[in-house]
């Protein structure tokens, strides 16, 4: 193997025989060869030798030259020194592929003088094989031999073949690329050829075949000295890769060695070659890169021997190399004194004294360069490499050998001695506990080193989640997004309080186990709390935290209060939260103990729902049998919630003064407690006087808003009303009697300004739609007199009547429509049926290409469950640019149907609308379409088309609802609500729900009155008139019933949109804390938020009448999804079953379910259609001969040459493979208009003549269908272009410019209604009368074509129309209709319409629920009406049935709409039940331009099966191009005959087929409208075309 180091360049000299030349002037040999030195004679005085050459005779002498080699070739080959090309091989081939399996670079040059057998050394002629043809077959042997002696070994060689002539760079091995390519030089590769083909080769005759390909292109030409002198300087380069698996590491390593083999252009004397020309200057670049590669050698020997002798002057310059100066020496730079093993061959002529003297000094000079060549090798595989080497070393020094000495195991390792020698040389004695432990080191530095990314990310993630664990303990924060601190869970904790309240809970001081002193900032005492103050001590008090239990002690002459009372030296106070405790003067802290507000709320719990008393145990806990002083607290646990700086203040200030607080001193809170008592107290004494019957001013003077404030506490809970007997409160009969009223009053009043609301709004819509009809009006009256002006014969047909609605009818309208909106399950259910097979294609490439994901249908549910997407890990903020949300479904406002994804590869649940589905299943076709063409390929992801980028971390699982009923009507409602999954419309779990109001701002209800309220809301429910403010608290918490086997982490998230409506500016979202499943009680799960909403007319509607969704996320597992891919699967089982079916006594026997016909249903039809399009003009003999067209490429449907003031006609040719399929008739219409002008820059100049003209039409049409399965259509029509009346084609268009203008026909089809519209633009360029047509030389050269026609195809799709009943649903069905490959996907099946039926389920059960709840607290509040005595003199039994006939009527369609995949016989006569009548279905059409493709894949002559009955074969020429085959009578391709579309392409072989059609390589293609009998003329050609046309038979 061979080492790296540095090292000269290896130099040999090879001398060549005289040629024919010399021989003929008589010229003798001037060279010898003894062993390695070479000599060069002079010629003899007055010889020919000596005239030719230029200088004196007498200057010259024999010259002594020492190489590594010195080859004799020149004498006959039986001669014992005769140096043969196999020899050569052996001593520089063979130790340059040493060099290359080691990893090095290795480079072979041949230099010397035009005809001095340079090309023949490398290269070699006839069956003399030179040293690259040697060395590239023994390359492969070796290749072989080592692959097969060591599986985990691979290799791979690619070739590249250059030329540099007159300093360019040609690719010899691409045609395409040749112009000049450019040299580059990248900083740690080196110098290299931009764009550069690299061909992979596996044998040695694909190489030599590359090779002779780029000979061949090589720029020879003859000289005096050569006959074929090579013109340039070829560099032929291998790069070899050897691939290494190691089995002990699992690690894979690579090593590159790029071997160049360089053929130089010979040096040489312009008199010598007498070159002129051409020739000359070819010389002359020759010579200059050759003077640079002697400047380049001479420098590198200059720079090799200066630093043998070490440096030279101080400050001395280095040599500099001008590799730059030519292109060659540039790129072998790495050769000359690089990264290299170079060897160079001077290749001298026996009988030209100046050309061999040159030569020689070259590589005299040449063999005292130093490379530096290294292995190109990994570093970290090296090291890998290196490591593995030096543990085998250590383990044999630790388990002994022979030659050590043998020690007792009793002897312990630190006195055995262990002596070894190292790589050095040198004897070393280590102790035998020094080898262990090197071991030890050496083995952990390799098992990190062969530690996988993912197992370094298990340890990573391992060793964060205890750094947050511990983090969190001391109460510091560390998320994604969020860095902060927080209370500690666990830890006892003070936190300060400041009077700005910004300012309080901002620091926290944890009390850890044992002491912690606070004392002063600046003290010399150690202290954990550092304070700051005149009244601080440096040990100011401590405390003590014995088992999470907290006591203060007090330091003498420290000022020290807790809850308001200072607190005596050196005396225990156990803490309890809640206390307050002042330091000091000014600093005032709050003692919070997280374990013990959770025991006590555990405790507390539990007596609730155990109903237990309180023992002895609990009161010990609770401090009272402590032996420490517990201080009293004035202030009640419910009231703790509120304490802050000034609360602690207060209280210490009274403690001092030693008052309780006077009622000036009360808070503001206390006051307004206060005072609404004695307001309320006045106001029903007053009214208890009066009359009930009081009038609206009375009761808007008792209940007036004056803008009183009240307390948080009041208005927590709307139901909270003080109902206590008090002295001189009314009878309970009177206080209903007054609410009564009071409610009477406020809806009243609630309606007056709800009514000027509407009204309004009515105004305002009404003004919008007169605006747009006005606008309307206008836009009519303007193409009514364009066609006018224009003398269009439909001008009198235009005829608009605007439609005026009042702003109550707009309305009206509008709800209708919204209401019919909500009703989408017939149109969801035809899109279910319609696009099922779409669903199913992308399965079944899903399932072929193993992604590991699968699809099926859903509903979305519209507004805020449209796309909902978690918070969390992810970015929420791309919603609106459509980056990550889809934007079809993030903008439905109606459930529509969703493709639902079940991710397996990333274990997640996301929903697509179909519209997305559709286009990524353009992108998954694209990966089975171009698999057998990589450089196409590798322009598509392999993953994006399957999954979401990048998918979502947490799925959306379910939602709970809740009804904002009560909320409208200022209600807090607190119910258990379910949480529906809501692709199974079943219940998963359940939550807790808790809507408590908080305020209700009134605006005044006049610009004078008084300012707004805050006060509660009375008994009676009631709705809040736009304008005001409502503050409300959400809280959920209770979740039940969500599995850790189904998701291993959740979390909760709500909309502020779903409380405020869809007309919201801007959403918001708001997220609890993922909640780990394994490691955390579900119970944790919980949110609260406060909200606060502004209450407008949209609002106050959308709380009346909506619910608000509250949507659960988690972290799925594969088995739940695993089991909702079951549940699809057994729910359309379960569907099918329970299909309505008659009694069983009328049932008829059991018979097998008959076949539908396929005519039966009405599913969307897609044909393809070839258009040709001729134009004719009237030639001399009378007849109309097509004009020529230009198509300047394949992308160019071409240019047609028209001549001025000649009659001329359009001919239309359509050709379908569709056959009777598509049963067309005739071409109803031809129109012709829209003339525009394309300028030669690209742009598109419009003109005045944009009206379509109708052509009159031939009568006699061509329509058929041949043998073969495809029809035919074609008709002409009379075109004369003078009724444009444009200059565009009245004149002559100048050159490089075109005239487009727009073509479209008609068709008329059997199965549709109307015709089918075609649309293109054509073309044309007009010429004077006699202007000559196009040469056909332009065919020769270029890439453009003469045609005589132009080619178009379209797809065209027949679409079944909109309105249809339900009874013919199951006619949409295309869950049956075969795609490829759907074997593979087993007993799948698309979900059908019970997806549609189980949303309908869904949505009625949610809401059914959210009412009830509703209802039941909206009943609660209500006050009892007491029933009268003389009720039944009131007609009550009349009054009951009218009230039940009203509940009995049924409004609107009185039946239900039935959606069945089945067909129903309910309306045939009974004589017909058992059969199924199809009646005919109308389609519609569209029609769709395909564009061109310029990008054949496969090309070739072959034969197909015209007409089966008399087994004719026609010769025609395929040109494929995905997704078409074209057809051609020719291989110039000129003339198309059919264009044959891919769509659900099938490839069949049989070897019986051949038989039968007496034809072989014969094969069948099979496509969604037809197939063909085609054969190759091969067995090869038979493979590739079946690959080419069916590329997934390289997947099976």
């Amino acid at each position: 193997m061979a080492e790296g180091g540095d090292g000269n360049i290896k130099v040999v000299v090879r001398c060549r025989p005289l040629n024919s030349r010399e021989l003929a002037r008589g010229a003798k040999p001037l060279i010898r060869m003894e062993g390695n030195m070479t000599f060069l004679d002079p010629p003899e005085a007055g010889s020919s030798q000596a005239n030719a050459s230029s200088g004196r005779a007498t200057e010259k002498k024999t010259m002594t030259f020492s190489f590594d080699k010195s080859y004799w070739s020149a004498g006959d080959r039986s001669e014992a020194r005769y140096c043969s090309q196999q020899t050569l091989y052996s001593d520089l081939g063979r130790e340059l592929l040493d060099h290359s399996f080691g990893g090095f670079n290795a480079c072979i040059l041949a230099y010397g003088q035009t005809g001095s057998g340079k090309s023949y050394s490398m290269m070699g002629y006839g069956p003399d094989k030179g040293i690259i043809p040697l060395t590239c077959a023994e390359l492969f042997k070796r290749v072989e031999e080592k692959s097969g002696d060591d599986p985990n070994v691979s290799f791979t060689v690619e070739v590249s073949y250059i030329e540099i002539y007159n300093e360019k760079v040609r690719d010899l091995l691409n045609p395409k690329n040749s112009g000049n390519l450019r040299v580059r030089e990248h900083p740690s590769l080196g110098p290299y050829v931009e764009d550069l083909s690299k061909l992979v080769v596996s044998s040695y005759d694909d190489m030599m075949t590359l090779m002779d390909e780029g000979n061949k292109a090589r720029t020879v030409a003859a000289t005096n000295m050569n006959e074929t002198s090579s013109r340039s300087h070829a560099v032929f380069t291998l790069l070899l890769t050897m691939k290494r698996h190691d089995v002990d590491t699992n690690l894979d390593t690579e090593k590159v060695s790029r071997i160049n083999l360089v053929d130089l252009a010979g040096s040489e004397r312009a008199n010598s070659t007498g070159a002129t020309g051409q020739r000359l200057k070819e010389g002359a670049n020759i010579n200059k890169s050759l003077t640079t590669l002697g400047k380049v050698i001479s420098s590198l020997a200059i720079a090799s021997q200066q630093d043998g002798k070490g440096k030279g002057k101080k400050g001395k310059a280095e040599e500099f190399i001008p590799y730059r100066d030519s292109v060659l020496t540039w790129l072998l730079k790495d050769s000359l004194g690089g990264n290299s093993k170079t060897a160079m061959i001077a290749a001298i002529s026996p009988a030209d004294y100046e050309e061999t003297l040159s030569t020689l000094r070259y590589a005299d000079q040449a063999k005292k360069i130093k490379n530096k060549a290294v292995v190109n090798e990994d570093p970290n595989a090296k090291l890998v490499r290196e490591l593995k080497e030096e543990l085998e070393v250590l383990r044999a020094r630790v388990a002994g050998s022979s030659g050590e000495d043998v020690y007792d195991p009793k002897v312990p390792p630190e006195k055995q001695k262990v002596t070894y020698r190292t790589k050095e040389g040198k004897l070393k004695t280590v102790t035998k506990a020094e080898l262990q432990e090197q071991l030890e080191s050496s083995e952990k530095l390799m098992q990190s080193l062969n530690e996988t990314w993912e197992e370094k990310m298990v340890r990573t993630q391992e060793i964060q989640k205890e750094r947050e664990k511990a983090l969190e303990e001391l109460g510091i924060t560390v998320e994604k997004n969020l860095i902060g601190v927080h209370t500690p869970k666990k830890m006892p904790h003070l936190v300060n309080l400041n009077e700005d309240p910004l300012m309080s809970e901002c620091l926290i001081y944890q009390l850890k186990p044992g002491k912690t002193v606070a004392g002063r900032l600046d003290g010399n005492k150690s202290a954990a709390i550092r304070l700051t103050g005149d009244n601080i001590l440096e040990e100011h008090c401590y405390f003590e935290n014995n088992d999470g239990k907290v006591t203060l002690y007090s330091m003498p002459n420290s000022v020290t209060f807790l809850n308001g009372k200072q607190v005596a030296p050196d005396q225990p106070y156990k803490l309890r939260s809640g206390f307050r405790i002042i330091l000091g003067e000014h600093h005032v802290f709050r003692f919070n103990n997280p374990e013990e507000v959770r025991k006590l709320r555990d405790r507390a719990t539990a007596k609730s729902n155990m109903h237990l008393s309180v023992t002895a145990e609990h009161l010990q806990d609770n401090g009272q049998a402590s032996p420490s002083t517990r201080p009293d607290s004035p202030t009640s646990s419910a009231e703790l919630g509120d304490v802050d700086w000034t609360f602690a203040k207060r209280e210490a200030a009274f403690a001092k003064l030693g008052l309780d607080p006077a009622l000036d001193n009360l808070p503001d809170e206390d006051i307004n407690k206060l005072f609404e008592k004695i307001a309320k107290v006045k106001t029903l004494r007053d009214i208890n006087a009066r009359r009930p019957e009081s009038s609206l001013s009375q009761a808007d003077d008792v209940w007036s808003e004056s803008g009183r404030p009240f307390s948080n506490d009041a208005l927590t809970d709307d139901t909270s009303v003080d109902a206590g007997p008090s002295h001189g409160s009314p009878d309970p009969e009177t206080q209903n009697q007054l609410e009564a009223q009071k409610a009477d009053f406020e809806s009243r009043l609630q309606a007056i300004e709800e009514s000027e609301l509407a009204e309004a709004e009515d105004l305002k819509a009404e003004k919008e739609h007169m605006e747009h009809q006005l606008k309307i009006i206008h836009s009519q009256m303007k193409r009514l007199m364009d066609a006018r002006a224009r003398g269009s014969p439909d001008a009198e047909q235009i005829t608009f009547e605007p439609m005026i609605y009042t702003g109550r009818q707009l309305r009206l309208i509008r709800k209708v429509l919204d209401r019919w909106r909500a009703h989408r399950s017939f149109s969801m259910a035809e899109a279910v049926l319609s696009n099922a097979h779409t669903l199913k294609e992308a399965n079944v490439i899903s399932k072929e290409l193993h992604k590991d994901v699968s699809y099926n249908f859903t509903i979305a549910s519209g507004g805020s469950l449209a796309a909902p997407l978690s918070a969390i890990a992810c970015i929420a903020g791309l919603d609106e640019s459509g980056d990550v949300v889809d934007p079809v479904l993030a903008s439905a406002t109606q459930p529509s149907v969703g493709v639902k994804v079940l991710d397996k590869r990333h274990n997640s649940i996301y929903v697509w609308s179909f519209d997305r589905l559709s286009q990524q299943l353009q992108r998954m076709r694209n990966l089975t379409t171009f698999i057998d063409r990589p450089s196409y390929s590798q322009h598509f992801s392999a993953e994006e088309p399957f999954y979401d980028s990048p998918p979502p971390d947490y799925s959306f699982i379910g939602n709970a609802l809740v009804s904002l009923a009560p909320l409208s009507r200022r209600l807090s409602s607190t119910c258990t609500a379910p949480i529906f999954c809501r692709y199974t419309a079943e219940a998963i779990g359940s939550c807790r729900i808790e809507l408590r109001a908080v305020t209700v701002v009134v605006p005044p209800r006049n610009p004078g009155g008084s300012s707004p309220s805050t006060r509660a809301s009375s008994p009676m429910p009631q709705s809040m008139p736009p304008g005001s403010k409502l503050t409300f608290t959400l809280v959920i918490d209770s979740v039940k019933g969500l599995s850790s086997h189904d998701f291993s982490s959740v979390h909760i998230q709500v909309r502020l949109s779903s409380f405020a409506g869809p007309t919201l500016p801007s959403e918001e979202l708001y997220t609890s804390n993922a909640l780990d499943m394994e490691s955390s009680s579900l119970s944790e799960l919980k949110l609260r938020r406060n909200f606060s909403i502004a209450v407008s007319a949209k609002v106050a509607r959308y709380l009346r009448e909506g619910y608000a969704p509250i949507e659960f996320f988690a972290k799925v597992t594969p088995t739940y999804l695993e089991r909702l891919e079951r549940w699809d699967e057994m729910r359309e089982h379960r569907g099918i079953s329970n299909e309505p079916s008659e009694a069983p006594d009328k049932r008829p026997p059991s018979l097998p379910q008959m076949r539908r016909s396929e005519n039966d249903f009405v599913t969307e039809q897609s044909h393809d259609v070839a258009t040709w399009l001729e134009v004719r003009e009237l030639a001399p003999d009378g007849q109309h001969a097509p004009v020529p067209v230009i198509a300047q490429g394949e992308l160019d449907p071409g240019l047609f040459f028209l001549h001025q003031g000649l009659q001329r006609r359009l001919a239309l040719m359509l050709t379908s493979n569709s056959g009777r399929q598509l049963p067309w008739t005739e071409i109803v219409r031809i129109r012709v208009g829209n003339v525009r002008l394309l300028d030669a820059k690209g742009r598109v100049h419009e003109s005045t003549s944009k009206e379509m003209v109708d052509l009159t039409l031939s009568k006699q049409q061509s329509v058929g269908f041949k043998p073969d399965g495809t029809g035919y259509l074609s008709a002409d029509a009379l075109w004369d272009s003078s009724v444009h009346d444009t200059l565009l084609l009245n004149g002559v268009t100048a050159a490089n410019q075109r005239i487009l203008i727009n073509v479209n026909w008609f068709v008329a089809v059997d199965t549709c209604d109307f015709p089918v519209q075609f649309n293109m633009d054509m073309a044309i360029t007009m010429q004077t009368r006699d202007a000559r047509p196009p040469s056909k030389l332009l065919s020769f050269f270029g890439s453009s074509k003469l045609l005589s026609k132009t080619s178009t195809v379209f797809n065209v799709k027949l679409s079944p129309p909109l309105t249809r009943s339900a009874k013919d649903l199951w006619r949409l069905d295309t869950a049956e209709k075969y795609v490829r490959g759907e074997e593979a996907l087993g007993a799948w099946k698309p979900r059908g319409i019970s997806v549609v039926e189980d949303h309908e389920r869904l949505v009625m059960t949610e809401r059914r629920a959210a009412d009830v709840q509703a209802i039941r607290t909206i009943l609660a509040v209500s006050p009892p009406k007491a029933a009268q005595q003389d009720s039944s003199v009131w007609g009550g039994d009349q009054l009951l049935q009218k009230a039940l006939s009203m509940w009995q009527k049924r409004f609107g369609h009185h039946g239900k709409i039935i959606l069945s995949q089945e067909p129903s016989n309910d309306d045939l006569p009974a004589s017909l039940a058992g059969l199924d009548l199809a009646l005919p279905h109308k389609l519609v059409g569209t029609t769709k331009l395909i564009p061109r493709s310029n990008s054949p894949t496969k090309k070739g002559y072959l034969l197909v099966l015209t007409n089966a009955t008399e087994n004719t074969w026609e010769r025609q020429w395929f040109v494929l191009k995905r997704p078409y085959l074209h057809v051609y009578t020719h291989s110039d391709e000129k003339e198309e005959t059919a264009v044959i579309g891919l769509d659900g392409v099938n490839i069949e072989y049989n070897p019986e087929m051949e038989e039968l059609l007496g034809k072989r390589f014969t094969f069948t293609l099979f496509t969604a409208s037809n197939s063909y009998a085609l054969s190759a003329p091969n067995v090869k050609e038979l493979q590739s075309w079946t690959t080419k046309l069916d590329p997934t038979r390289l997947l099976s």
